[in-house]
């Protein structure tokens, strides 16, 4: 009985348009060899909130949120 292997990929860019340019490279090499291809599945992105107080002596619950 033949083992089946697998392999998964994950990619990170800053720029949208290289990431989507590697992951159809990839997917295209895979299936000019043979292999089944599932994906590309985007991921969700991250999100980053920083909170920063408003005023700069007292009045803590007032706050500004920054992503």
């Amino acid at each position: 009985m033949p083992v089946e292997q697998r392999i998964r990929i994950k990619l990170k860019a800053f720029d949208h348009r290289i990431l989507d340019q590697s992951a159809q490279e990839i997917v295209s090499v895979a299936r000019a060899t043979g292999a089944r291809v599932k994906g590309p599945i985007p991921l969700p992105t991250d999100r980053h909130v920083y909170c920063v107080i408003r005023s700069p002596f007292i009045d803590k619950e007032s706050m500004e949120h920054f992503e």
